[in-house]
């Protein structure tokens, strides 16, 4: 090696001090390859920078940082994952979504389709005349007409294919109020022809002209008759009744008096009634002893069953409904659909016994119509009570509006005999035995006056 050479190997090993672990021209390579890129890193000789920094004299000027085609191609890398992961997520939510829908789409078509909706016909507007009886303050509210259909006969073997209508209530569900009144009337209330021979609004149903719309014959009867708006129904077999109890496993009922005939008999109290017994205390009205006013007071004990069997629905468990539902499938038919039927139910069992009312309409035992024994309307009193529970105090009825056919009488007038369900459920609450909701209700009735 000449003497030149190894003075300036020297001098440029004074220069550039090798890097731990490189050779020097390793580190000559990298400091000329930071210089050209601008990066701020030092140059081989290590003095621009700080130069510039010590004395000044050098204005640093910086140079935009543009990313290198690694890091571009990294960044470009990096873009494309998060996109994926966006699609592949939204993928996914879309596809737990879907399942969702069709699984609840299918669960409300399966339990739509346990309620027979609209078998018995459909509702029509109220005939031209009604107007002037149905005040406008009343479709706010929801007025349904339930009805028990008796498809038994005199053969015990063969039902009556189209049956009559033993059990008729009008109830009306008043959301705002928290409220619900129930009107009973009388299987036996004189309504002339349209009753069919008999003359009772019970055989309205089954003399009907319009056969698909049999429930709306007797609608339009009512509505006519009395001004009550009705804009849906529900109607129940008879023999449902037996086998609701049963699958309840019994129900507790206050039996206000003892009563026996053909057989049966129950002993006043309280007693776990089975579908038999619960079936033999609806219908029992032929034991003179207990029930002397006939079928006036068999609705008066169906208000025992009434409040029995509201306290035992409020205790229901999953268990219970699934046990119903065949009954419900096969003994149930309506006008409403599936989301409104559970709308209803839980209006009705939220709604505290004190502001459940029920009445029976006001009649009086009349003279025999076409051999059989009618109850006619009280029209006066109808009104009277009409006015007072079904009507806005701004448009009462008169008695010269009820519709119902005038007809001798040879008994006095039975009211309404109004009673909150309240002190149904407190009947017999200082018994022996009775439920601890009876008890209360019967502490509780001297508070609330009901």
């Amino acid at each position: 090696m000449s003497a030149g050479r190894a003075a300036g190997t020297a001098r440029g090993d004074a220069q550039r001090p090798p890097v731990q672990g490189h050779s020097s021209q390793t580190a000559v390579t990298r400091s000329a390859s930071a210089a050209r890129r601008g990066g701020g890193s030092r140059s081989a000789a290590g003095t621009v920078y700080g130069a510039s920094r010590s004395a000044g004299a050098v204005r640093r000027t910086s140079a935009p940082q543009y990313p290198s085609e690694a890091q571009r191609r990294t960044g470009t890398r990096r873009r494309k994952k998060r996109r994926s992961a966006g699609r592949t997520f939204l993928k996914v939510l879309l596809c737990i979504l879907l399942v969702l829908g069709i699984s609840f789409g299918g669960l409300y078509w399966y339990v739509s389709n346990l309620f027979n909706v609209g078998e018995m016909g459909q509702l029509k507007p109220a005939q031209s005349g009604t107007e002037d009886l149905v005040p406008e303050e009343l479709t706010g509210t929801m007025n349904i007409l339930v009805l028990g259909i008796d498809y038994s006969s005199e053969d015990a073997v063969q039902r009556d294919p189209i049956g009559q209508t033993d059990m008729i209530l009008y109830v009306r569900v008043d959301g705002a109020a928290h409220s619900m009144m129930m009107l009973q009337i009388p299987r036996d209330t004189l309504v002339g022809e349209i009753g069919g021979s008999a003359g009772k609004i019970n055989g309205i149903f089954a003399n009907s002209a319009d056969t698909e719309n049999r429930v709306n014959t007797l609608a339009q009867y009512i509505t006519g008759t009395f001004g009550l708006p009705i804009e849906n129904y529900v109607t129940i077999d008879m023999d449902s009744l037996r086998e609701i109890v049963d699958r309840f496993g019994g129900i507790e009922v206050y039996i206000p008096v003892s009563m026996e005939y053909g057989g049966s008999r129950l002993e006043q109290g309280w007693r776990t009634l089975d579908g038999n017994a619960c079936e033999f205390f609806l219908r029992q009205r032929k034991d003179a002893s207990a029930t002397p006013r006939g079928d006036i007071d068999r609705l008066a004990n169906q208000q025992y069953f009434y409040s029995a069997l509201f306290r035992r629905v409020r205790t229901a468990t999953v268990g219970d409904i699934i046990k119903l539902t065949p009954v419900v499938e096969y003994y149930i038919n309506t006008s409403l659909n599936f989301v409104e039927l559970v709308q209803l139910g839980m209006s009705v069992l939220t709604i505290p016994s004190a502001n459940i009312t029920i009445g029976r309409l006001p009649v009086a035992r009349g003279e025999l119509y076409n051999g059989m024994d009618v109850m006619v309307c009280a029209k006066q009193e109808t009104a009277e009570f009409l006015n007072a529970y079904l009507r806005p105090a701004s448009e009462p009825i008169s008695a010269s509006q009820i519709g119902t056919p005038d007809w001798p009488v040879r008994s006095e007038v039975i009211g309404a005999e109004v009673r909150r369900m309240g002190e149904v459920d407190a009947a017999g609450g200082g018994d022996v035995g009775a439920p601890q909701d009876a008890a209360q209700a019967a502490a509780a009735q001297p508070e609330t006056g009901a």
